[in-house]
């Protein structure tokens, strides 16, 4: 497993085509990321700041996302502290994502990224969002 620790340096870089299999980027700042056509299997975006970032065509086979189950995993929130148990506050920040032609999109988290990535994001994720709840409401 590769550790990147570069805080927000990452924040609106361009990473397309890149190999980042079994990455821990758990709790990085890549907001506004490019990840297009990138191979994230496996790596480990759970609490990453994912706001606005783009994900055509990126490979998410067995990437996490969070902790716990999707119905109980929320986005990581500066104020309380992530239970990893339930999965609360333990999640990517997803709104404003584009998924658009994702591949390997597990059902787990397709119902995260419906739940938590608001309207633009749901618009772009592959199989819909049909039946899962809006939880962001914008």
């Amino acid at each position: 497993m590769r550790v990147i620790n570069l805080g927000s340096m990452l924040a609106g870089a361009d990473l397309s085509g890149t190999d980042l299999r079994w990455t821990e980027l758990s709790d990085a700042n890549l907001t506004g990321t490019i990840f297009r056509n990138c191979n994230l299997t496996r790596a480990n975006l759970a609490g990453a700041i994912l706001q606005g970032a783009d994900l055509t065509s990126a490979d998410l086979s067995r990437t996490r996302l969070f902790y716990g189950t999707a119905e109980q995993a929320s986005p990581r929130d500066r104020l309380n502290p992530p239970n990893f148990r339930t999965g609360a506050q333990t999640g990517a920040v997803v709104e404003d994502v584009n998924f658009t032609n994702v591949k390997n999109l597990s059902e787990e988290q397709r119902y995260y990224c419906c739940a938590w990535g608001g309207s633009r994001s749901r618009e772009t994720i592959p199989g819909g969002c049909e039946g899962i709840p809006n939880k962001l409401g914008r």
